[in-house]
């Protein structure tokens, strides 16, 4: 079964909000500070590059709710970015160990997988294969900060 997906990073909507607000939405200012190079941007699903200015936020990335639509940090940029506009798997996270968790219409963790480098996209696809998939968040390995999520693509 070959599913096209999407990849989803924080939506621009939210981003927007946050931005003009000054805060995100558990009430941590939104402070600018200049990275260094490699941090995992949220709203561009890229690492950042030396010197630019991005902002540590809370963000609840579940879409669907339920006991396990988990609060953590994300890095995104300080001012508006392009977003995303890719639609295959984000090419600054291919190389990095994941953990994805595929959800449920009900927001009810259904597995768990470990990722080598390299193979979270084959991984997606298996776990999309499964028709009780409703979403996967794609998450680091070490401190289990949420990437970006997966779904599939509106036909």
């Amino acid at each position: 079964m070959i599913t096209e997906l999407e990849f989803v990073p924080v939506p621009a909507g939210d981003l927007d909000r946050i931005r003009c607000n000054g805060h995100d939405d558990h009430g941590n200012p939104l402070v600018a500070m200049t990275s260094g190079a490699g941090a995992p941007l949220r709203c561009c699903l890229r690492l950042s590059r030396g010197g630019e200015q991005i902002a540590l936020i809370s963000y609840r990335p579940s879409e669907l709710g339920g006991p396990y639509a988990e609060t953590g940090p994300v890095f995104v940029h300080r001012e508006a970015c392009p977003g995303f506009t890719g639609s295959s798997f984000p090419a600054d996270f291919t190389d990095r160990r994941a953990v994805l968790r595929p959800y449920d219409a009900a927001g009810q963790m259904l597995d768990g997988v470990l990722a080598e480098p390299g193979e979270s996209e084959g991984e997606l696809k298996r776990l999309f294969d499964d028709p009780a998939v409703a979403l996967v968040h794609v998450r680091n390995v070490i401190a289990g900060c949420w990437n970006f999520s997966v779904r599939r693509k509106a036909a």
